[in-house]
């Protein structure tokens, strides 16, 4: 099942992997120099801006403590 989260991370990643496949384009034409529009580097900048806080939160939720009680009382 797609959930919201599922296209969020899908829409985090479109703009990283739009970056990703002009610089192979470029790359295979021994192109020396790339040029990217600013729309496009603010979108990856939002897009690695978001990346980042996403491993943050999970880094932030993997130090979280928890605490499990096991009580015998009923056995």
């Amino acid at each position: 099942m797609i959930t919201l989260d599922h296209i969020n991370k899908i829409h985090i990643m479109i703009h990283i992997n739009n970056f990703i496949d002009k610089i192979k384009f470029f790359e295979s034409k021994n192109s020396k120099d790339f040029v990217m529009p600013l729309r496009e580097a603010k979108n990856l900048h939002n897009d690695i801006t978001k990346l980042l806080l996403t491993l943050q939160d999970l880094q932030n939720k993997e130090q979280e403590d928890t605490t499990v009680e096991l009580k015998g009382e009923d056995w």
